[in-house]
């Protein structure tokens, strides 16, 4: 008898209830922080990863663990009632994180260490207040019902999280990488022959490079043999499809999606394919979403940069998914925390770059210094790498195609390319602190050719500097107003630098102002190094000034998610016929909307 009142539960009370709930409430809440959070962080981001996501878990193990510990801890001390309190807590928050991270989700822009204006998501994010604290308050209030139904809810939870993965899957998304590719033998070999070097200045405009001039005209001696053609018109307003047009010649009217026109540009007809078919030394170094479509050839992700070892790549990779995940699925006034002055939470120094352990990184990641991108970090490593290992050896003829993010925002250096205190960056107008990043990035490529008047090559390289588009920032008075009323990009948007180095040419700087644009500079490449290729657009020595040259620009309004959208957004084409700085060259906008063909 005395056994029977013993099995049985005081008060008709069973612990093994209260516990079996806790645990699945505790489970919902894990599988969702823990796993549904960095697994949809790691979909939307496989492009700034080079790890598998379940190594990037593995990596993380000794979080998981104290997560899993710490949930243990609290049941453990925690009487009865309190359990009960938990469990709703638990229950509560997990479905409110799925809320936050798959439901109440909005764009912040790019996170390349610029100040995200948290003033435009205020309203949204005090209503995600009222959500959460509506959301516990009820979960608590209704705690004995959650803690009956906990299974089922924590069913449901589950469900839901997979649907939602699942649902990106579909969409397109996937769980593979980026390639982890480095440096390899014939990085730094040139050629004592022939070679061809263009080196991308991401960002860099046509106006910025007026203003250097005007600022320190001894740069017209310094840029010895070279050309700057004033009026070159870029491609596109942003990253994505500029690097395609200049490898390949080529552009989209976003007719089709745009992995087709990556894949048809990069794959089969551009620069590093064609000349490596040929014979031709290359080595190519951009964005990792370009490397998929450049696999047959030797590519190198500009952040592969920052690896030191395997594992120092398995920290930064988590790294960055973690302070994604986290940032995703935290309501607005706690992002304000985890991503603070261009610095995220978790990283040493509050920098993602600072904690790449065993990698001697260029500049300081701390305040009062202003911290840099990674992508400007390991534009550094990259340019001193090949400034110390540069080679001669052959008779094979080299290209190498450098996409350098130095003069990219970020803005964080002076002129001499020493870091801006944050106090000195607040009293610089935005126009005053691109032109002198302009002139650190522009340094930076002068020394590599330097370097190479220093191996006795330089005379035997064609040298080509660019932009990839024009600036973000108005660098021309008044020229924003006026183009937006007349419906038009401003010239400052349109005119990235190219200056170009001929193969023997010497003498001071000259300026062409030929209807030239970043789509001639496929066809400038392979007929300096002697390769028969219908590349579109023409060598740019070969393009008369003063002659007639209709030129196609294409606008749109950029966010950061269409790195991974099927489609660029609607374009707006416009017909540059003469000058671009001349509005009266301007056709009016033609209307391409996603996914409509040209003239439909």
């Amino acid at each position: 008898m005395t056994e029977d009142r013993a099995a049985k539960p005081r008060n008709g009370h069973d612990p093994r209830r209260d516990w079996f709930a806790y645990a699945t409430a505790s489970l919902a809440f894990l599988v969702t922080l823990l796993i549904a959070a960095p697994a949809t962080a790691y979909l939307f981001n496989t492009s700034e990863v080079t790890t598998a996501f379940l190594d990037l878990l593995g990596a993380s193990w000794k979080v998981l663990v104290i997560a899993l510990a710490a949930v243990a801890l609290l049941g453990v001390a925690a009487r009865a009632k309190g359990r009960g309190f938990l469990t709703a807590l638990l229950l509560g928050a997990a479905l409110l994180l799925y809320l936050q991270g798959n439901v109440l989700v909005r764009d912040y822009g790019k996170f390349d260490g610029a100040a995200v204006d948290w003033t435009r998501h205020r309203l949204a994010g005090t209503m995600e207040v009222l959500v959460w604290v509506g959301g516990l308050g009820a979960a608590l209030a209704f705690r004995r019902k959650l803690q009956r139904s906990a299974p089922r809810l924590v069913l449901l939870l589950i469900l839901l999280n997979a649907a939602s993965l699942g649902g990106h899957l579909v969409a397109g998304r996937s769980f593979d990488h980026a390639t982890a590719s480095g440096l390899d033998d014939g990085f730094a070999r040139f050629s004592r022959e022939r070679n061809a070097l263009v080196i991308v200045l991401d960002a860099f405009a046509g106006p910025a490079f007026e203003r250097i001039l005007d600022d320190d005209p001894s740069w017209r001696d310094r840029l010895d043999g070279f050309t700057w053609y004033r009026d070159a018109l870029a491609a596109y307003p942003t990253t994505l499809p500029s690097i395609p047009a200049i490898l390949s010649g080529r552009t989209t009217d976003n007719a089709r999606p745009v992995r087709e026109f990556l894949g048809e540009s990069l794959s089969r007809a551009s620069l590093p394919v064609v000349l490596d078919d040929r014979g031709i030394a290359t080595a190519t170094i951009s964005e990792p979403i370009y490397g998929e479509y450049l696999a047959a050839v030797p590519f190198a992700s500009a952040l592969s940069f920052l690896d030191g070892a395997p594992g120092d790549r398995r920290q930064r990779d988590a790294l960055v998914i973690w302070n994604v995940a986290l940032f995703r699925y935290a309501p607005h006034f706690l992002k304000m925390r985890l991503y603070s002055d261009g610095r995220w939470l978790l990283g040493e120094g509050g920098s993602l770059a600072a904690a790449t352990e065993g990698v001697e990184l260029p500049f300081a990641t701390a305040p009062p210094y202003c911290a840099p991108s990674p992508n400007q970090q390991a534009s550094r490593i990259i340019q001193r790498r090949l400034i110390d290992g540069a080679t001669v050896g052959g008779r094979r003829p080299t290209f190498k195609f450098l996409h350098f993010f130095t003069s990219h925002m970020p803005y964080f250096l002076d002129a001499q390319g020493a870091q801006l205190t944050q106090e000195r960056l607040a009293e610089l107008t935005e126009s005053g602190a691109v032109v002198p990043q302009s002139v650190a990035a522009l340094t930076q490529a002068v020394e590599i050719l330097d370097r190479l008047a220093t191996l006795g090559i330089l005379e035997e390289t064609l040298v080509i500097m660019t932009g990839d588009h024009g600036s973000h920032v108005e660098l021309l008075p008044g020229a924003r107003e006026a183009a937006a009323a007349a419906r038009r990009p401003s010239p400052t948007a349109v005119l990235p630098l190219l200056l170009v180095k001929p193969i023997g040419a010497s003498g001071a700087l000259g300026v062409s102002e030929a209807p030239v644009g970043l789509t001639d500079i496929a066809a400038t490449v392979a007929a300096a190094l002697g390769v028969d290729h219908p590349f579109p657009g023409r060598p740019l020595t070969d393009v008369p000034e003063n002659v007639p040259r209709p030129r196609i620009y294409h606008d749109y309004t950029w966010k950061h998610d269409y790195w991974w959208e099927e489609y660029l957004p609607p374009l707006t084409e416009f017909q540059v016929d003469g000058a671009v700085r001349n509005p009266a060259s301007w056709s009016a906008g033609r209307a391409l909307p996603t996914g409509a063909r040209a003239g439909s």
